[in-house]
């Protein structure tokens, strides 16, 4: 890991050395924009008739407070913490600096650039609500870390990230000596640039990610329900964690169709006499990979832009919104390839219709059927499962601005 360690620490000097040398432009030359934050999403959730994987009601699954400034184009910087936990949690705490158009430097904590289902789209912007199974079963998350992000252009259709980080999610610091590294290579074409606009008729992306990774007694890949049901409690795994992605996107008028592969190698160790200087006895390390499918149709309302919410509607006009119907379906297999760990899995399908309603309010219903290879702990006699929800989202309108 000697040398995987030393492109690390070159790529964060680097980019140091990128923040320090640039000039910075005036601020009296630029306009200042403050933006308050808010979301949130209350579902009223119907679990499968056994208990264990949930009950029945209310639940508020987020609530978020933050702001965004901005300095012209050239400099932003984002706070956001999520209060629907039983302590807040600070989610997204990052300055980006914009020296070219066509360059943008992240520094602090911030979403990891793998999966387009997962940095490209805002959460509740999804046209299915919360994120695919694959994606919460491979992404990394947010994590703290410095970062280079290439911007397309119609001219050059190519968009790249290059993160190291710390690889522990934590936002105020590291859980080993050990960081992280992301790569993500992007082709995007017509409406899949956001820049381009709703008024092109078709859009293009597809590319893939790598994330490598060095750990100590973390849990492997597991599997989880759109209710945060765990069916899969994974092993814990030590050592060199990779995990590559896959995916496309295609924009066709109001349908949007894309899909999403992973797979992850993850090493495994065991300590046998308690000294933590002395190598662990590696053991077999376990292989997992999984995808899907996902099809999306505005049916009413405008075209979907990458990344923004499906309505642009002034906040004090109604036209009714837009209504989208979605479906998906996905794969996984989690924990193969060790003969002392014992594997396991799902096929999962999932249908919703969203009415985003207003630029800051939507209402969903939506259905996630599972069918588990082998039932889970708490469940010995269950292999399969379902989840119904009805979900009211609020957000502020993307047009808010308090102070310029």
């Amino acid at each position: 890991m000697t040398h995987l360690r030393f492109i690390k620490w070159l790529f964060g000097a680097a980019a140091a050395a990128i923040f320090v040398v640039l000039p910075c432009r005036p601020a009296s030359a630029d306009s200042v924009a403050f933006k308050p934050l808010f979301l949130s999403e209350t579902d009223l959730r119907f679990d499968a008739p056994d208990r264990i994987e949930g009950e029945d009601g209310f639940a508020l699954v987020r609530a978020r407070l933050g702001a965004r400034i901005d300095v012209g184009s050239w400099l932003s910087g984002v706070a956001q913490a999520e209060w629907a936990r039983e302590k807040p949690a600070l989610l997204d705490a990052y300055t980006e600096l914009r020296p070219l158009k066509w360059l943008a430097i992240r520094v602090g904590a911030s979403k990891t650039p793998l999966f387009a289902g997962a940095r490209d789209e805002w959460v509740a912007n999804l046209p299915i609500p919360e994120r695919s199974m694959v994606v919460n079963a491979f992404w990394p998350g947010r994590d703290l870390g410095a970062e280079l992000h290439l911007l397309p252009t119609p001219n050059l259709p190519i968009e790249a990230w290059v993160r190291a980080g710390n690889g522990s999610g934590a936002v105020l610091g590291n859980d080993n000596s050990d960081f992280a590294m992301d790569m993500r290579l992007d082709v995007a074409l017509g409406r899949a640039i956001p820049t381009v606009g709703k008024n092109v008729f078709w859009g293009v992306r597809f590319g893939a990610g790598l994330h490598v990774d060095s750990v100590e007694d973390r849990p492997g890949v597991a599997g989880t329900t759109a209710g945060a049901f765990t069916f899969y409690r994974p092993p814990t795994v030590s050592g060199g964690r990779r995990v590559v992605e896959a995916h496309a996107v295609t924009w066709v008028g109001p349908v949007r169709v894309s899909g999403e592969f992973a797979f992850a190698l993850e090493s495994r160790g065991k300590d046998t006499d308690g000294n933590p200087d002395t190598p662990r006895v590696p053991l077999i390390a376990t292989r997992s990979s999984g995808g899907g499918a996902e099809v999306a149709w505005m049916i009413t309302g405008q075209r979907r832009v990458p990344g923004a919410w499906p309505v642009d509607t002034p906040w004090n006009q109604w036209d009714f919104g837009a209504l989208e119907l979605a479906a998906r379906v996905e794969r996984l297999d989690l924990g193969v390839g060790a003969p002392d760990v014992t594997a396991g899995g799902a096929t999962s399908g999932a249908v919703a219709l969203r009415w985003w309603a207003t630029n800051y309010a939507a209402l969903s219903a939506a259905f996630y059927g599972y069918l588990y290879d082998r039932p889970p702990i708490e469940e010995p006699d269950r292999k399969d499962s379902w989840v119904t929800l009805l979900r009211l989202t609020l957000k502020t309108p993307d047009t808010l601005i308090l102070a310029r």
